[in-house]
């Protein structure tokens, strides 16, 4: 008989994990809210990831408001995404209610599965409050360490690295304490398991990220370092990557700072819980601090390169979401940028998947890439969508009236760019 495994929450990482869950061949219910639940039971997919809608669709997936159903699961598994306010914090209130309103119908001989994001702290105070709210309740509770990569989700899902799970006071080199119902599913993904306790398993998904913000700071000043010595970050790279210190795989790539708002809010949280325990935050306020700064290149650039006093260009932008694979414009870099357009510049914008319905005055949408850059002044690259990267240089030069294009994400090729006769101008590249 088939596990049957509860998920609850139905923003990104509860839809990826409660599909790919399901396309396993497991018996998955996932609940949420009646609206999400009956958009998602109609096929109908509220985000973008590669893979997800196939998944979907040929799953028998169940999709319900009603939490009772999560009395008959195996193992149920919380997956709402925590939210993040204007400065990054975590706003835990909807994962709370959520939790609160599953709590009276979570299975009390089965397992309990956190795979939200939350602050070091969370799972073992939620621990005491299932505990006091449900004393019947005898199931374990675990902090599942979520791999969500926006863009790479289900490929990272059905074929992690590696699955980090914090249980309860989990010694390093004492025995696990095995839950036959979770082992089981842990066995499916046929990868290694690192076990330790909750607050290990918490600050371990943190650092994480905070090895990912450290490597984006570390690309960020070696691409400052060739703009200025007439070095290339393209010709750098590879040589980096081919030290087996630094590896074929390191995040070397210089950009406009953190977007999206996950690695900003494990950097916040880092923060603040170094300075409410008294260790030192130096590290994670120079991140912060660089990341901000990293938007004034592309404002420098453009006014260098483009616009001009008492000029009001026309200029192509290609790409709204934070990154590509993804609807998301949390912290998205185009967003900032057309607001301090404003008055300064008119843009078509084109996007494969974001769609500003009410534009804001002087930006228009066009329906592709090479319909935004005819008869515009420059074209502006912030996002790294394969589609860019298959453009051809020649047929951009072709409709451009001017020939300037500002790569902020690396995503042509220089060599092929200039050939065609495009002043290309990206980050770490000398101009």
């Amino acid at each position: 008989m088939s596990q049957r495994i509860g998920v609850v929450g139905l923003s990104h990482l509860g839809i990826v994990a409660s599909a790919c869950l399901a396309s396993m061949g497991l018996d998955v219910t996932a609940v949420d809210e009646a609206e999400r639940a009956a958009t998602l039971g109609a096929r109908r997919l509220t985000i973008h990831e590669p893979g997800l809608e196939a998944l979907l669709a040929r799953s028998a997936l169940a999709f319900t408001a009603d939490y009772a159903a999560l009395k008959s699961c195996d193992v149920v598994i919380v997956a709402l995404d925590t939210v993040t306010d204007a400065e990054n914090r975590s706003d835990l209130s909807a994962l709370d209610r959520a939790i609160e309103r599953a709590l009276p119908w979570l299975p009390a001989d089965g397992v309990v599965a956190l795979m939200s994001q939350v602050p070091v702290g969370y799972t073992r105070a939620l621990e005491a409050r299932l505990r006091s709210r449900r004393p019947d309740l005898k199931a374990r509770l675990y902090y599942w360490v979520e791999t969500l990569v926006i863009g790479e989700a289900v490929t990272r899902y059905l074929t992690p690295e590696r699955i980090i799970i914090g249980e309860i006071d989990s010694r390093p080199g004492a025995p696990a304490v095995h839950e036959p119902a979770l082992d089981a599913l842990l066995a499916r993904f046929g990868c290694p398991v690192f076990r330790m306790n909750w607050e290990s398993a918490e600050l371990c998904k943190a650092a994480i990220n905070l090895y990912l913000s450290v490597s984006v700071t570390y690309a960020n000043a070696l691409a400052d370092l060739c703009e200025a010595t007439g070095a290339s970050m393209q010709a750098l790279i590879p040589a980096l990557r081919s030290d087996r210190r630094i590896g074929p795989a390191a995040y070397i790539r210089p950009g406009l700072g953190l977007a999206g708002g996950n690695l900003e809010r494990d950097l916040v949280h880092l923060r603040e819980l170094a300075k409410s325990k008294g260790a030192d935050a130096r590290l994670l306020e120079l991140i912060l601090d660089r990341s901000a700064a990293r938007y004034g290149w592309l404002l420098k650039t453009l006014e260098r390169a483009v616009l001009k006093p008492g000029d009001r260009p026309r200029l192509a932008l290609w790409g709204l979401a934070y990154k590509k694979n993804s609807r998301s414009t949390k912290n998205s870099v185009a967003l900032r940028l057309l607001g301090d357009l404003a008055g300064r510049a008119a843009v078509t914008a084109y996007d494969p998947q974001v769609k500003l319905d009410a534009p804001p005055p002087g930006v228009g949408m066009a329906a592709s890439a090479l319909e935004a850059c005819r008869g515009a002044r420059a074209l502006v690259i912030l996002t790294d969508w394969d589609e860019f990267a298959a453009v051809d240089p020649a047929a951009i030069r072709a409709a451009l009236e001017a020939p300037v294009v500002v790569d902020a994400v690396g995503v042509l090729d220089p060599a092929r760019a200039r050939a065609a006769g495009l002043t290309y101008i990206a980050v770490g590249e000398a101009s």
